[in-house]
Order: C-alpha cells, then sequence, then structure tokens
C-alpha cells in the first residue's frame, strides 16, 4: 500500500523543556512544507510504514505487527485517512 505526493509539514514544535528563571524563550521549530512518500511493505513478521519527503531531506520507518496498526500510526503521525491508501499490485 501506499500514498505519494501527500503534502506534510514538519516542525513548529515549541520549545517544551526546562529554561532557567529570565530565559529567553526559544523560537518554534523551522517549518519545511514536503511531499511525503508514503509506503506499508509486509517484512515477513510484521508490516513497515515507510516515509521519504520527495527532496530527499526527511526519511523514517516504524514497525507494526499488523497492517492496521501501521495505518492507524500513518493517521496519527501524517494524518493519512483510510481512503487514501492505493493499492500496489507489486508487493
Amino acid at each position: 500500500m501506499r500514498i505519494t505526493n501527500f503534502p506534510f509539514e514538519f516542525g513548529g514544535e515549541v520549545h517544551s523543556g526546562w529554561l532557567p528563571p529570565n530565559a529567553a524563550i526559544p523560537l518554534p521549530t523551522p517549518i519545511q512544507h514536503v511531499l511525503l512518500d508514503i509506503e506499508i511493505q509486509f517484512d515477513g513478521f510484521g508490516y513497515l510504514l515507510l516515509y521519504s519527503s520527495q527532496d530527499g531531506s526527511i526519511s523514517g520507518d516504524t514497525w507494526h505487527q499488523t497492517m492496521a496498526e501501521a495505518q492507524q500510526a500513518a493517521t496519527q503521525n501524517f494524518g493519512v485517512q483510510l481512503l487514501e491508501w492505493q493499492q500496489d499490485s507489486s508487493y
């Protein structure tokens, strides 16, 4: 299963750690707008949720026991809805 050209925004997180009294508050992390390719692959034991930006600046993966858990992680992390997945006959 895959999704291509998925618009996503990384960054914008505000500082949440401890700061000494009267310290300047750090700016939020920079926002980066990217198009993601997101894919779920079976690895023989579970499911990998793979993602990479089309410009090559961001990539990663997570492992899940079931396809449903991988899809749920895609929803929680990226906002992917179930109907957005495309079946890929090459897997």
